[in-house]
């Protein structure tokens, strides 16, 4: 799993939140109020969420007091698939995002990200 460079960040007056792997952005694709930013390869590079704590259906006191989350994002040849688990006060909750989205990946591919 890589862990080097990520950041975690959750602004609670504007509800954003953002995770990112500290890896420069090609490009950027917006799905509602979900906006996923592109490495040159075409991998997942940040992840913000507008509105969080509707669209993940969290308090925002939670959000603050967000201590960790785990990416997992699923490449498939028309497809990816995100998968976000956020750790707070003792407590786990998953939630998957399926996108309709093709970032040129032939094969099957699998990678893991921790945002502390």
């Amino acid at each position: 799993m890589a862990k080097s460079n990520t950041k975690l960040s959750y602004d609670r007056e504007e509800d954003i939140l953002n995770l990112s792997r500290g890896i420069s952005s090609q490009a950027s694709i917006e799905v509602g109020d979900f906006i996923i930013d592109i490495d040159s390869n075409g991998f997942v590079s940040a992840l913000e969420i507008l509105n969080a704590s509707e669209n993940l259906n969290f308090n925002p006191e939670l959000l603050n007091n967000l201590e960790k989350a785990n990416m997992s994002v699923l490449y498939k040849p028309d497809y990816i698939q995100i998968i976000l688990t956020f750790y707070f006060q003792g407590k786990e909750k998953e939630v998957v995002i399926p996108l309709t989205v093709d970032l040129g990946h032939k094969h099957s591919h699998k990678e893991e990200m921790i945002f502390a």
